[in-house]
């Protein structure tokens, strides 16, 4: 019986810690954060997409292509903000979750639908669905630690 209750006691405690809600101060910093990401691939601002991130995260897009730390994110993203082909279309958030993993750290998972995009060739990609996991940490303020990006293209699309 002894053991039985320790476990129904460790068991909530866990519950309760993984239960954690985010303050509404730190769910507002963090949104709008991840809504600097979404105007800079609008207005094609680089710095502005890499604003937020520390100066040791890592960073894979959906293409596979990865890059450690703020400043190679930026001079990354400079690149791919003039191409064209890359840059056609418009985005559109669809879905936002933050999860708290622990007291400095938060989880956010977005989705983005891009309608308009083109391949290198200029030919239609089709309707692409982007799902964006970013570790967000708070030593000072909150900065994205890592982030992730998913890709799913329109069944439409031959090339995937």
């Amino acid at each position: 019986m002894k053991k039985i209750l320790v476990l129904i006691i460790i068991l909530g405690g866990f519950n309760t810690m993984n239960s954690q809600n985010i303050s509404e101060a730190d769910s507002i910093q963090i949104v709008k954060k991840v809504d600097d990401w979404n105007k800079a691939w609008k207005i094609k601002d680089a710095s502005l997409a890499a604003k937020w991130y520390s100066n040791d995260s890592d960073f894979t897009n959906a293409f596979g292509f990865s890059m450690i730390g703020k400043e190679a994110i930026e001079k990354y993203l400079t690149r791919v903000f003039k191409m064209d082909f890359v840059m056609a279309g418009d985005s559109e958030q669809t879905s936002l979750k933050l999860k708290r993993i622990s007291e400095n750290s938060i989880l956010v998972i977005s989705t983005i639908s891009r309608k308009g995009q083109k391949l290198n060739d200029n030919s239609e990609l089709g309707q692409r669905r982007t799902t964006h996991h970013r570790l967000f940490i708070k030593d000072d303020m909150w900065k994205i630690s890592a982030h992730l990006i998913s890709d799913a293209r329109s069944i439409n699309t031959s090339k995937h």
